[in-house]
């Protein structure tokens, strides 16, 4: 598996906005959601054309996103190996028997 810094979150245009959202690893390791948001509806709303956000995590920080949001989104590990084999993310799985 290839592994990723940045992946799309969200891209869609219609005739009044489009919309391009990432989520990414920066260069120091930071946790970082960002988009850009162009169109008519962005000019009524920003008064300007496009608008570019940036919404950072510290990288001290993205272990507590990493876990709140394993938990918001599984309840058990069969769940969660799914998910990653799925995905192509190198998992093993052990248990006491």
């Amino acid at each position: 598996m290839d592994r990723i810094k940045e992946i799309t979150i969200a891209s869609y245009k219609t005739e009044d906005i489009s919309v391009h959202v990432v989520a990414k690893i920066d260069e120091e390791e930071n946790l970082v959601l960002e988009g850009y948001d162009v169109g008519p509806y962005v000019k009524e709303h920003w008064g300007d054309s496009d608008y570019e956000y940036w919404l950072r995590v510290a990288r001290e920080d993205k272990d507590s996103v990493l876990l709140w949001l394993i938990k918001e989104r599984f309840t058990t590990s069969s769940q969660f190996k799914q998910w990653l084999d799925d995905k192509g993310i190198a998992n093993k799985f052990d248990s006491w028997v």
